[in-house]
């Protein structure tokens, strides 16, 4: 089984890193695609920097990104792949997989109440949209007090201000 595994340093995104553990533990042989994505830097920060030194940044960045994949795959003995793309993630993840024709995508995602999904969207949402391989979305962790109950309290007040002064 090949699975390709976006990872982008938090914790929620090793989620898919446990799996695949227990997987290969129980027999199932498990080749294991880790994928980067960097964002491309703005052409005004572009200009004042050179090809080399903006590679060298997402170089670093990918490479801490993956550092605990890397050695929880290699613990367990699990061959893998690491892979850095520049662009957009749902985009990049889904032509990655097509082009490295892996058997199932496996996403790690934090808990994020509904309303912060609106104001950014999902990666995984954008990935099923994009691609016909399977894509296994596994939660990690829980949406924290401010997300839940700070935020949109704030928001309240601020719009109950707005349509008081009217």
């Amino acid at each position: 089984m090949k699975v390709l595994i976006p990872v982008d340093g938090s914790n929620a995104s090793l989620a898919p890193i446990d799996h695949v553990e227990r997987a290969s533990r129980a027999g199932t042989p498990v080749e294991v695609v880790l994928l980067n994505v960097q964002p491309r830097f703005h052409q005004h920060l572009s200009r004042f920097s050179t090809r080399t030194q903006r590679d060298a940044l997402r170089a670093e960045r990918s490479e801490s990104a993956m550092r605990r994949a890397v050695a929880a795959l290699t613990a367990a003995a699990i061959p893998f792949r690491s892979l850095t793309e520049i662009g957009r993630p749902a985009e990049r993840i889904a032509e990655v997989a097509a082009r490295e024709r892996v058997d199932e995508i496996m996403m790690g995602v934090g808990r994020h109440p509904q309303w912060l999904r609106w104001i950014n969207p999902s990666i995984a949402h954008g990935v099923i949209a994009r691609t016909d391989i399977p894509v296994g979305v596994l939660a990690r962790g829980q949406a924290g007090l401010l997300e839940r109950y700070a935020l949109p309290a704030g928001v309240a007040g601020i719009a109950a201000l707005l349509l008081s002064a009217e």
